[in-house]
């Protein structure tokens, strides 16, 4: 058998969940948290929900201007990362509500830390 050809492994069809556990496992975890937190609206999410539950036009109306496809896809993301919680309140109107996990309270209180050292530098330029 020729030890330059190889056979081609099969593919499987993997989560997004799944492929950003993969991604973390080879970069560490402060470079993978920066790399979600550094997605436009991620922070203003959390801090919008961090002051109560809110459905989505609620959450787009607080963010003043972020579009629906680019929202969605942002609450999507928290959801898999574990920080916040999406709720099916009625099917029919449907009405899902979103809110911080534990997870997400936490990080809340980290950005909280970071805009108490952006206010007191930023009077410094």
């Amino acid at each position: 058998m020729d030890a330059g050809l190889h056979a081609p492994s099969p593919r499987t069809h993997r989560s997004r969940a799944e492929r950003r556990a993969a991604a973390l496992r080879t970069q560490g975890a402060a470079t993978a948290a920066l790399t979600v937190l550094g997605q436009k609206w991620v922070l203003r999410i959390v801090r919008v929900l961090g002051e109560r539950k809110q459905r989505f036009c609620e959450l787009q109306d607080a963010l003043g201007g972020a579009n629906s496809a680019t929202l969605s896809q942002r609450l999507k993301l928290l959801e898999d990362e574990g920080l916040i919680d999406r709720r099916l309140v009625s099917s029919t109107p449907p009405w899902v509500e979103y809110s911080l996990t534990s997870k997400g309270a936490d990080l809340r209180r980290a950005i909280n830390g970071i805009d108490r050292w952006a206010d007191r530098w930023a009077t410094h330029q």
